[in-house]
């Protein structure tokens, strides 16, 4: 149970029905004062961008293989504290992001138009071989051309680095055998890099290789389910108190967050030209377009928003409003003119269905965040992710057959046009949800995560909340005491004061807590004041001017 004196302030949930592992997430220990550096995000991907442009024949087999889109979309740099800020959010309940407005996440829409990655294929599974370093060597001499050197295997991973040393830029007179073996090289190092890293921060596992043998048989795997799988299981993780890394595709997780929250992304310099109408495949074919990501490939302007800072990304989202979100950035024209290949699985978009990746298995819930789809949101079913499924891993099971293992989830993934939930369109913006979703949904989020108590100086948004929660209890009792009827006087006095409160709501743009009343109980004992715990007020506020600050 969450302590602090917040005077009033309950972060919630009120009601734990949803969010029942409340006790061991880091939201807990940051209301109770606990203070958090930003998680360090790992990836190894940075050798494999300084190549450059790669030969238009590696694009190609790239694209056969659904990674061209990836590709395209180019590097970015992470913002460790964005993603820390997402994570506090991050509820592995429901593998969602529980914001002031309403629940949003990544979903297969997102890393289709993003990436480009392919998502309407089989799973990514099957038996994983514990092989011996000379069998691994074999089968590195037969797709990648070369057998690395036993130093740089670690058992069934292989050093990112020895990829890095060996397959540079492509000569210009190379086969098309060596061809393809640098797009494997190429597609591991991303795979390992950055897609389905793990915290070695430096190896790729090589179960993934085999699956690269036939190109047009690789390029009809859902990549993006295994690389949504691995970015829920990260944030999973993460999301408990004793954490201090993640790794995963964050990048996705970035742009998502840039595309559907304007106040906390970069502005964006002058785009940077396309090359695909000029290169070719070497067959006088043009290469696709990139997809919807590549657009923030560019500079970026920051006098306007401030990057890395927690605290601030911290505040800034608890103090988000209705108006601050954009529930679909993918409008129809910006679909229209997509690549096909960013469109291919559209279709399953809106599946609820389990993710799979090898051991990793995550369930996709877009029934949750239906406004993200142009879609009415009501209060969604009950859900179960399994979260004691994180405790199924690789460790310990030798040529273990993964599909077998998870045969469930594999029958599950192959219904998934089944399972594809839908709901009416959104007619205009007071139509994004049932009425009874908003009254539901806060009485079970995590409304704030930064405490005014603990952080007095600047959590501005909690002391807004404080008051904004006590001014519509405080209107809900005086309504609830005039219908009850006192006398005329008393009636009175309680209709000035509703009035007063109203008036406070409005001015603050909360006017929407008048349609909801809320439980006006006391907080439990940790956070209420009472005899055996004694309000402790913040520290004073120093005398004398503010310093100037540079």
């Amino acid at each position: 149970m969450d302590s602090g004196h917040s005077h009033g302030l309950h972060p919630g949930p009120i009601d734990n029905s949803v969010l029942n592992l409340q006790d061991h997430h880091r939201s807990t220990d940051i209301w109770n004062g606990q203070s958090f550096e930003p998680l360090t995000c790992r990836r190894c991907d940075g050798q494999f961008w300084r190549l450059g442009t790669l030969d238009p024949r590696v694009q190609k087999t790239m694209l056969r293989a659904g990674f061209y889109g990836v590709y395209k979309a180019g590097r970015m740099r992470l913002d460790h504290a964005l993603v820390t800020a997402l994570v506090e959010r991050w509820r592995p309940e429901t593998h969602t992001f529980h914001l002031p407005v309403g629940e949003a996440t990544v979903t297969l829409q997102d890393i289709s138009v993003l990436w480009g990655l392919p998502v309407d294929g089989d799973p990514i599974t099957g038996v994983d071989a514990n092989r011996s370093m000379d069998e691994w060597q074999e089968i590195c001499q037969e797709l990648l051309g070369f057998r690395p050197p036993p130093e740089d295997f670690d058992r069934g991973r292989l050093k990112i680095r020895c990829l890095q040393e060996r397959f540079k830029v492509l000569p210009d007179n190379a086969s098309e055998e060596t061809v393809r073996f640098y797009a494997r090289a190429y597609i591991l190092q991303l795979l390992g890099g950055q897609l389905l890293s793990d915290m070695s921060n430096n190896k790729v596992k090589l179960m993934y290789l085999p699956l690269l043998r036939d190109f047009e048989e690789a390029g009809r795997l859902s990549w993006g389910g295994a690389v949504l799988a691995c970015l829920y299981r990260a944030l999973c993780r993460a999301s408990k108190p004793e954490t201090s890394d993640i790794c995963g595709p964050l990048v996705l997780l970035q742009i998502w967050a840039w595309e559907r929250i304007p106040f906390i992304r970069p502005g964006r310099l002058v785009p940077q030209p396309q090359p695909p109408s000029d290169a070719t495949d070497g067959e006088d074919l043009p290469l696709p377009a990139a997809p919807y990501g590549s657009r923030w490939n560019v500079g970026f302007k920051l006098e306007s928003v401030g990057t890395h800072v927690l605290v601030l990304y911290r505040d800034q989202l608890d103090n988000m409003k209705d108006e601050q979100f954009v529930w679909e950035p993918y409008p129809p024209e910006v679909l229209e003119s997509l690549p096909e290949y960013c469109l291919s699985g559209r279709s399953i978009w809106q599946t609820v269905s389990p993710l799979i990746c090898f051991d990793v298995i995550e369930f996709h819930h877009p029934d949750r965040v239906l406004r993200q789809f142009g879609q009415r949101q009501s209060i969604p079913a009950a859900c179960d992710t399994i979260p004691d499924i994180h405790l199924t891993d690789r460790r310990g099971r030798q040529n273990y057959d993964w599909a077998q293992h998870h045969r469930q989830f594999v029958d599950m993934w192959h219904n998934r046009r089944a399972n594809v939930v839908t709901a009416p369109p959104i007619d205009g913006p007071a139509d994004r949800n049932d009425d009874s979703y908003m009254e539901w949904y806060q009485r079970i989020t995590r409304s704030v995560i930064g405490n005014p108590v603990t952080r007095p100086h600047t959590g501005y948004h909690a002391a807004t909340e404080t008051m904004a929660q006590s001014l519509q209890k405080i209107y809900h009792c005086a309504t609830d005491a005039i219908q009850e009827g006192y006398g005329v006087a008393s009636e009175n006095a309680l209709r000035e004061i509703q009035e007063i409160c109203e008036y406070s709501l409005r001015a603050s743009h909360e006017d929407h807590r008048l349609d909801l009343c809320i439980d006006s109980k006391p907080p439990p004992t940790s956070m209420a004041t009472s005899s055996s715990s004694p309000f402790v007020p913040p520290p004073k506020a120093p005398r004398g001017r503010p310093r100037k600050r540079g």
